[in-house]
């Protein structure tokens, strides 16, 4: 295990150098798995813009969508040896690194209103959550909000009986797939790129998204309902390899940090502009949009999260005790 762990330091300072120490302008691959066009890419690009326009420290940023650098999994892990510089990922999948960022896929605990949820972003307790994955070999610079999660299917999902026995895909967040399993779904776990397929072939019945994101990918092709649960928030981290963070200046830093900040604007912005345009298309494409009643939202939030928050704390022992305190505490929560 020394020795790994001595490979692992050793690669990832060799890369660092050989990226940083040795160029007059710094490189910075930015990575996502959607398509371009999607709002967390034109937040990449963005920072790819204020960064080449920066003074202070003109980085070379290239923005590489569509899982063209590898999916999650390979993404993260290139950040972790430095062969990869930026990433931009749900929260959730860096669950399977660090537990403590499971609080990000709590349904019904999070403010329901954008302004309410930014603040949070920008609070302490989001600051001291996004420090745990620096022990993962990964800084992360800041959080993008990509709208709240919806679910699809071929029927309204409005109590917790209507989704018992669906197959639904989940992402490799253990808190989501005990969300499912108290819900009484089946979760799958599947590579994002292969749910549309996986819809309309009906190897699964459901899933879970931002509407931007269905829209996007083109679910509503292949559902016939959306529910606007609301239940969730879908949280992007814009993340950096701490071995290429460690050989920038402070300078560059500074530039990197604030490109992503602005960025979190853009892609807010933007997240709204196609929520009008996804409701349009659904529209059209004849799927049905269910609202939920305060009654059906409560019964959904008294089903799933007290569950949940026991099993978080079971899986991320007293500093993710801590961690929920904070937010509680910081969210008028009891």
């Amino acid at each position: 295990m020394r020795l790994k762990g001595f490979f692992f330091t050793f690669t990832a300072a060799v890369i660092a150098l050989a990226s940083v120490g040795h160029a007059a302008t710094p490189t910075m691959k930015i990575a996502h798995v959607v398509p371009s066009g999607d709002p967390r890419d034109l937040g990449a690009v963005k920072v790819k813009e204020l960064l080449a326009a920066d003074t202070r420290c003109s980085i070379n940023a290239t923005v590489y969508p569509s899982a063209q650098l590898g999916g999650t999994t390979d993404l993260i892990e290139g950040m972790q040896i430095g062969s990869v510089e930026a990433v931009v990922l749900p929260a959730s999948f860096m669950v399977g690194f660090e537990p403590r960022i499971g609080i990000f896929d709590f349904p019904f605990f999070w403010p329901t209103k954008t302004e309410d949820l930014l603040k949070v972003h920008k609070g302490p307790a989001m600051a001291k959550l996004l420090k745990t994955t620096e022990a993962q070999g990964v800084v992360s610079l800041g959080v993008w909000h990509t709208g709240y999660k919806q679910w699809t299917a071929n029927k309204p999902l409005k109590q917790p009986s209507d989704f018992a026995g669906l197959k639904a895909r989940v992402m490799p967040s253990p808190v989501l797939v005990e969300q499912q399993k108290i819900l009484g779904l089946n979760p799958v776990n599947m590579p994002f790129p292969e749910t549309y397929n996986a819809l309309q072939n009906r190897t699964i019945d459901a899933q879970e998204n931002p509407l931007v994101t269905t829209f996007v990918m083109k679910f509503h092709e292949v559902q016939s309902n959306v529910t606007m649960s609301n239940h969730g928030n879908l949280d992007q981290l814009f993340m950096v390899s701490k071995a290429w963070w460690d050989g920038l200046s402070a300078e560059c830093r500074t530039a990197v940090s604030e490109a992503v900040d602005t960025a979190a604007g853009v892609v807010v912005a933007k997240t709204e502009e196609m929520t009008g345009q996804a409701m349009t298309a659904f529209k059209e494409r004849g799927v049905t949009v269910t609202e939920l009643s305060d009654a059906e939202y409560q019964t959904l939030r008294e089903t799933t999260l007290p569950g949940l928050e026991k099993f978080y704390v079971a899986k991320a022992g007293a500093p993710g005790q801590e961690i929920l305190d904070s937010f509680k505490s910081e969210l008028g929560l009891k």
